[in-house]
């Protein structure tokens, strides 16, 4: 399937110590792939500037999103029901995170759709953020 250009939309709800923070951004980026395995990418905004993100979804209920860029490269596994470490480099040094994935739902297609997620991300076994990330997908 060719690359098709679309207009992502992205809410973030994330609760970090009993505060709850929201972040929205709106980016074009492109999806290539079929209903059930597919990639966006699309560039980021505000603080994380300069990078780019894939997120690489399979069988619907696993999102690999890898984020690079100059100062920030990730790559988060999230599979439902399923905890993976995964790494996280920052201008800081690099972590290694837990990742426990509640529950992921998508309806993308190449006529677009919803990618729901949430997950928790743990360090030396302490809670640093729940997380929950919807997805807005529609043709350009």
């Amino acid at each position: 399937m060719e690359k098709l250009d679309v207009i992502i939309k992205i809410v973030d709800y994330h609760e970090v110590d009993g505060e709850n923070e929201g972040a929205e951004i709106t980016s074009v980026g492109t999806f290539e792939g079929n209903e059930n395995d597919y990639t966006l990418r699309y560039k980021e905004t505000g603080d994380l500037a300069g990078c780019e993100v894939t997120l690489n979804v399979k069988n619907k209920n696993t999102v690999t999103m890898t984020r690079t860029g100059e100062q920030y490269s990730t790559q988060l596994i999230m599979q439902q029901g399923k905890r993976h470490n995964c790494f996280y480099n920052t201008p800081a040094g690099e972590l290694m995170l837990g990742v426990y994935t509640n529950k992921v739902s998508s309806t993308v297609n190449e006529n677009g759709g919803k990618l729901n997620f949430s997950y928790t991300l743990t360090f030396n076994a302490d809670l640093v953020s729940e997380n929950k990330l919807k997805i807005t997908v529609q043709k350009a």
